[in-house]
């Protein structure tokens, strides 16, 4: 993981720069008072959601890439590749995560697969996404045009994206490209027809439920975090929240959303009737227990793959294996 610290070390930066301003232009001590007011076993409920959402984000993986390749790797070794790719997960759209593929290509398994899996986690995240920040299109003003506009965007491209009729027609127009136009074209619908097989009948419909409950236990954990700050906030407007505080971040394409997603929720939530150092205490505790606790274990987890001499290709192997 070496060559990808730079990233890292960036974002982290970033976010404690962005955290601790937030803390000091709000109440400093009473922003404070209220991280620590969460207590021992809040943590654990909440950290214990965000793990809850990474595993069921892994069995859809798993799942998906067993529907497109035969794979003859441990669980154990497997998950170990999931989860390190949190470490980057501080990438516009997430695509350091990507670096799963770097560590799969050795047991056999195609980037193509693993390309069109995360381009389908991805575009399934954020539907899921989108439904749970529908209630904010009601509950706040000024939010209903940006998840209309996402939920047409992204609804609207679900039936293009296994169409045999444009298929076929982009196969087509490839075929009078020059060679490396065509070639690059190729790559692309390659991507797409495994996508398409994804996206279909039991997987679509299985991998928007397995989604929906990953991401809905951070947003409970979300809600119970306001619970035991004191603020009487409804799930479904906790939820609700939460989802149009990620959509913002993620269709930004800052890396992690950092900035992006932490102003909105910071907004919304005294919009709510949340005070000022709650809300950013709120905001700041979530971001750790979801964000940063996926990076911390993916950094974790990769190194114990390093020290063990499991490391992703480099760009020379991956041009050796063509």
């Amino acid at each position: 993981m070496g060559r990808f610290q730079k990233p890292i070390i960036l974002s982290v930066i970033i976010a404690i720069g962005l955290y601790f301003g937030a803390m000091f232009l709000g109440d400093f001590h009473e922003t404070g008072a209220a991280i620590a007011k969460l207590g021992a076993i809040g943590w654990a409920v909440i950290l214990g959601l965000s793990l809850i959402n990474y595993l069921l984000r892994y069995w859809r993986w798993e799942w998906y890439l067993t529907k497109l390749s035969d794979m003859a790797i441990p669980h154990r070794r497997h998950l170990a590749y999931y989860v390190s790719g949190f470490a980057l997960s501080t990438t516009p759209g997430k695509a350091g995560e990507t670096v799963r593929s770097l560590y799969l290509k050795q047991h056999g398994i195609s980037f193509n697969n693993t390309i069109s899996t995360f381009f389908v986690e991805r575009f399934q995240d954020l539907l899921t996404i989108v439904l749970m920040a529908s209630a904010a299109a009601v509950l706040f003003d000024g939010y209903a045009l940006v998840v209309v506009l996402t939920a047409a965007v992204i609804f609207g491209s679900l039936p293009l994206l296994h169409s045999q009729w444009i298929l076929g027609w982009l196969q087509r127009s490839s075929n009078s490209l020059p060679h490396k136009p065509a070639q690059l074209a190729g790559h692309v619908l390659d991507l797409l027809n495994s996508s398409a097989v994804l996206l279909k009948n039991k997987e679509l419909f299985g991998g928007i439920i397995i989604g929906i409950v990953a991401w809905t236990a951070e947003g409970i954990g979300f809600w119970y975090l306001l619970e035991r700050l004191g603020q009487d906030i409804s799930p479904i407007a906790a939820i609700s929240i939460y989802g149009v505080a990620v959509l913002i971040g993620a269709i930004s394409f800052l890396p992690g959303g950092l900035g992006s997603t932490e102003a909105v929720m910071g907004l919304l939530l005294i919009a709510s009737g949340v005070p000022e150092p709650v809300a950013i205490a709120a905001t700041l505790i979530c971001r750790i227990a979801t964000l940063w606790f996926a990076v911390f274990i993916g950094l974790i987890v990769a190194g114990i793959l390093a020290i063990r001499g499991i490391v992703p290709l480099s760009g020379k192997e991956v041009s050796d294996l063509g």
